[in-house]
Order: structure tokens, then sequence, then C-alpha cells
């Protein structure tokens, strides 16, 4: 009922528009074969939001909610903009404490901050929405996208509908995807860890084969392979992960569960060293500290993934009952069919004001950008707090210049200074171990030398600045809480 009033109220908006476009010939926000295009389409009855006409606000369309997303649509001046977000999720995932929520150290709702509060106009203000649905496709001619509702296979609901958004600027902010390298399996066993739905995934997982342990007659044999719990990936995801599970297992499980303490371990599986970007002294304590916490560390390239075992390199059998994988990301298929040029790594290729160069009013932004070879600029890191966000707040500011020098239109001709480039800055990194240890390396690269830390104080930043990078005043309430809880009474065991 809501979608089907929400496509309704889309489709009159789009006719509106049409209509007043039709009255003021004067002023055309794009070329007349596309607006007449899109004014057909109306009359037919697509559904769809039309193109914006003189005296209207001009349109922003954001596709995603990521961290650059996100940090967009915060910033952008909806005094001078529209803004409609497109998406297949309708929260931001604050992705560093993600590995927290899997174990019950954090709950859920504490990494998900819902856009309509980093963005209070895509609910109140009457031209601006939030849609779920992915984009499917771009015509930058007749600027407009097309769109596919977002039902996650829910049953009575309204089914998939297909539907056009007319902008004045288009930014893509749709991210990437879990690497895979092609290996058979991992999709179909493996769980990635990148939204709130795989946390959940892993935790009831994690939780369900505890519980199964305890079933009659079971083999000891087929008892170690459930409680096996396979990371591959020795990125910071999945040396945090690896830590967060070896804590909750040594402070948890081995308490409530301890008839299966002496079957319930961890294997870290990495092709060459952990943690790879941080000081080598760093590197070395991470190691260590893994291994105090009874990590296994394996170094193995993985060759095939089964529904019980995995196969490494070197022909050794794996078997496991949970496979989490985290292996770095990259372009997603959509990205892929996008028809403008991509950067040497398959991103959106984009010039130093993150616009993409070959068509007009079209930007880029966070892990599904990268900059043209033209331009003479390094591949930035996939990283969401250094790269993506500074990037979103970046656009804002540009896009917000040209709105307010008369050039927020689609094919406007009042073209503001675009102002300096955007310049990355590396500004170090941090990683958990568990057991209330962490890195910081606050080198700004691998090269140069600069403070690095390690141990309990490092635990303490790492904490204290995460909390103060949580969006909202609510989520940062609640992640001190479930800390302060987590450290009086443990981790909450309840599968539910």
């Amino acid at each position: 009922m809501a979608a089907a009033s929400l496509l309704r109220s889309l489709t009159r908006h789009a006719r509106g528009a049409s209509a007043y476009h039709h009255h003021h010939q004067t002023w055309a926000p794009f070329s007349t074969a596309a607006a007449a295009g899109a004014r057909d389409e109306a009359r037919k009855g697509f559904p769809g939001l039309g193109p914006t006409v003189k005296g209207e606000k001009a349109r922003v369309v954001v596709l995603g909610t990521g961290w650059a997303g996100s940090r967009l649509l915060k910033d952008l001046d909806t005094s001078g903009y529209d803004v409609v977000c497109v998406a297949p999720r309708n929260h931001m995932v604050f992705t560093p404490l993600l590995a927290s929520t899997c174990v019950g150290t954090l709950e859920f709702r504490s990494v998900a901050e819902p856009v309509a509060r980093i963005q209070p106009a895509v609910s109140k203000s009457p031209g601006s929405f939030f849609l779920l649905a992915r984009c499917t496709g771009v015509n930058p001619d007749a600027h407009t996208i097309d769109c596919e509702t977002v039902t996650d296979g829910e049953k009575d609901t309204l089914g998939p509908t297909k539907f056009k958004v007319a902008y004045d600027k288009l930014v893509f902010a749709c991210g990437a995807e879990a690497l895979t390298f092609g290996i058979r399996g991992v999709t179909e066993h493996a769980i990635f860890l990148r939204e709130v739905h795989h946390a959940q995934e892993i935790r009831r997982r994690l939780l369900l084969n505890l519980m199964l342990s305890d079933v009659p007659g079971l083999s000891e044999e087929e008892k170690r392979r459930i409680l096996h719990c396979v990371v591959v990936g020795g990125g910071p995801t999945g040396v945090e992960f690896s830590g967060e599970l070896s804590d909750f297992i040594m402070r948890d499980v081995k308490q409530r569960y301890s008839h299966v303490k002496d079957y319930i371990h961890v294997t870290l599986i990495e092709a060459n060293e952990i943690l790879s970007s941080f000081d080598v002294r760093l590197r070395q304590y991470a190691t260590n500290q893994l291994i105090k916490s009874g990590v296994r560390l394996v170094q193995g390239i993985v060759k095939d993934v089964q529904p019980n075992k995995l196969i490494l390199d070197n022909g050794e059998e794996v078997p496991y009952g949970l496979l989490v994988w985290s292996t770095g990301v990259g372009p997603s298929p959509f990205v892929k069919s996008l028809p403008f040029p991509k950067s040497p790594c398959g991103r959106i290729g984009v010039d130093e004001w993150l616009r993409v160069p070959s068509v007009r009013d079209v930007y880029a932004i966070g892990d599904c950008s990268g900059f043209l070879e033209s331009t003479g600029k390094d591949v930035l890191p996939a990283l969401a707090q250094q790269v993506a966000e500074r990037q979103g707040k970046y656009l804002a500011s540009l896009l917000n210049r040209a709105m307010k020098a008369g050039g927020g239109h689609a094919n406007s001709q009042a073209e503001a200074d675009p102002g300096p480039p955007f310049v990355y800055k590396h500004l170090g990194s941090m990683a958990t171990v568990g057991r209330y240890k962490a890195l910081v390396d606050l080198r700004q690269s691998k090269e140069s030398k600069g403070l690095s830390l390690a141990g309990f104080v490092s635990f303490l930043i790492w904490r204290s600045a995460y909390l103060t990078r949580v969006v909202s005043w609510r989520n940062r309430f609640y992640v001190a809480i479930n800390w302060l809880t987590t450290l009086l009474f443990g981790r909450d065991i309840s599968r539910i």
C-alpha cells in the first residue's frame, strides 16, 4: 500500500512537471528532445519523477547510502536542492564496528543510521525522496536514470516495479562488492561482512553451531568441524573479526558452553601478510596477539570452497562450520556496465573534481570511483571513513557553490568555479585485535615515518576515535551503553 502510494505520487509529480514545462517554453533544463521524451513517458502513465522546471529547486540524485553518499546527503544545502536518494537499503552502516555486532559486543541498531536522520529532507520536503530501489541504467543525454524497486523476495508486497527519475545532478556513490577472485563456491558457501544482514547471518550461524554441538551422538570430528570458524582475508576487517571472535570464545563461550571449549577454534587464512599496510612492528604485534588468543594463522591461497570444507593451493583441506570471506572489494557488475570511461582498477573514471568527464552533471565518489590515468593521480584505497566520507564532504561543497552561482540545474550555462581539486591525505590506520588491544599507525604512507602504537592505550584511542565518528548522538549513546553492558555482564548469546 505504502509503496503503491509512493509510485502514484511520483507519477503525479512527473505529470505535473511535464505540464509546467509545457506552459513555460522559454526555459529547458536539458535538450528539447529529452524533455519531450520525458513528457511522452509521463503521458503514457510511466511512473517516475519528471524533469525539474524553472522556479523549482534543482534535483540532486544520489545513488547509494554508504560513507560517501551519506556524507554528501548530510552536507547538501536543501534550501536550494531537492534530494532524491536511490538505494537498496535505507540506512548507512558504520562498518568499523560491524564486526563487534557479530558476537554481541554491540547491537545491530548501534551501527545502522537511517537516511532520514542523516538528511531529514527526504522525509519532510515535498520534492525530496528516499526510494528503495536499484539503479539499472542511465541515460546521460536525457538526464534520467532507470530504477527497479527492491523487495528482497518478500511475499504479499509490491512486486518489482520499474520507473525513471530525471536529475539535474547525478552522483554515483554505489560502493563496491566483495572480491571472490572467481573462486568456485565462495558466493554459495561463504558469508561476507559488509552489511548488517551479513553480521546477523554470522551471529545466527555461530550460535546455531554452538547449540547443535550438544546434539547426542555427534562424532568428535563433526563437532570440531561445525565449531571451526574460518576467516579468509588478513586485512583490517578479517583481523578485527578474528580478534572479536576469539575474545568471544575465551570470555563467553568457554564459560557458558564449557563442554565444547576444547572443540571451538578460529583459523585466519591470508595469502601474504596480515595487515600489510601497517608498520612491520605492528604487524608482528598483531600476529602475536592473535596467536595468544587461540587464532591459528595460515598462509595460503584458497582454490576451492565446498559445502563443508575449503581447499588451499597446497592441497590442504580445511573443514569449517562458519566461513567468513573478507578479501577486499572491487567494482560491481553495475559499475562495470556503465557507459563511462573507467579508471585502471575498473571503477568509474573521474577527474580531480570527482566529475565524470565524458558527460555533464555526473559525478562519482567512494569505492565505485577512481581517478582516470590522464589525471596522473594514484588509485585511492577503498577506505570508507578515510576516502569516501571526505569525497562526499568535498562534493557537497562543490555542488552547493554551483547552486549558489546559479548552476544547479541540468546543462546550466552558469558554471561556478569548482575550486581546488580533491586531495587525499592519509591520516593513519587503526585496528583492534581483541583482548582490549589495538593498533594505531599514524604514518602517512608505508615508506614514511610516524607514530605507531600498540596495546591497551591504542585500544582506548581506537574506541574513542570511533565513538566520536559515529554519525548521531543517538547511536553514540547506544554504542557506549552496549560497551558498558558487555563489560559488566558479558555478551548476549541469545539466538533471535
